[in-house]
């Protein structure tokens, strides 16, 4: 089987490193997500986003989740998604310190009901990993939520300090920079912001695709219309 790679960055504690077999985690305990097992350990470094406006987090607060492997083992975790960093942020309980949880492929993380993998994709001839919400997997057509946040600098505006020559410092700050993605053939591809434009994408027929939006209340800016659409696809 193909070794599971996850590395857990513990902020204050000396624990020491074991080395998983290729067979992944094998008779260990749910403490063992934290304390050892298949796993490296590491001194947690912080990133330091106080100085933007925002959050890079899609969501401040951690909750109820689950990290499983493809083994079958499963932890349940409190958890939270750093999409400005595309990594996890787990902990055991309320009490207990944070780590950054590094997954690859084979690790899937549950979290509000939505399970999320590691992709490498590929857009705009750019390589990239990204951690992806699954909405519909098939073989022929997979839908995905990319969770994605960005920092936008403050634009120079040329504004005139003030008499008393203090001029206070425009912050940059977290944006949003969602997308849903498509992958067909082995092909990415983002959904546009309009029907239009997604009919000139020619990722699905054009003419079943305008039958289908007269048929159905398409909304190409919304999940479960655009689930709809892909189960459709699939299913002709």
């Amino acid at each position: 089987m193909k070794k599971i790679i996850l590395i857990l960055l513990i902020l204050t504690m000396s624990i020491p490193i074991t080395y998983g077999q290729d067979t992944g985690i094998t008779g260990v305990t749910t403490g063992d997500l934290f304390s050892g097992g298949n796993v490296m350990l590491r001194k947690l470094m912080k990133r330091d986003y106080s100085e933007a406006d925002g959050s890079p987090y899609l969501n401040d607060k951690f909750v109820k989740g689950k990290i499983t492997f493809d083994n079958g083992k499963e932890y349940d975790i409190l958890t939270r998604l750093n999409v400005g960093s595309q990594k996890f942020e787990i902990r055991k309980d309320l009490n207990s310190e944070i780590s950054i949880i590094e997954i690859n492929e084979s690790v899937t993380i549950e979290m509000e009901n939505k399970k999320y993998n590691l992709h490498s994709i590929n857009l705009e001839n750019k390589q990239i990993l990204a951690v992806l919400e699954k909405c519909v997997e098939n073989e022929r057509m997979s839908l995905y939520y990319f969770p994605r946040k960005v920092i936008k600098m403050p634009v120079e505006t040329g504004a005139v300090a003030p008499t008393t020559g203090f001029t206070k410092t425009p912050k940059p700050k977290w944006a949003d920079a969602n997308e849903f993605l498509i992958l067909k053939n082995n092909n990415w591809y983002t959904v546009p912001n309009s029907f239009k434009k997604l009919v000139e994408k020619n990722i699905f027929d054009q003419k079943l695709l305008k039958k289908y939006k007269k048929s159905n209340k398409l909304n190409v800016k919304k999940k479960e219309s655009l689930i709809n659409l892909v189960s459709y696809f699939n299913s002709i």
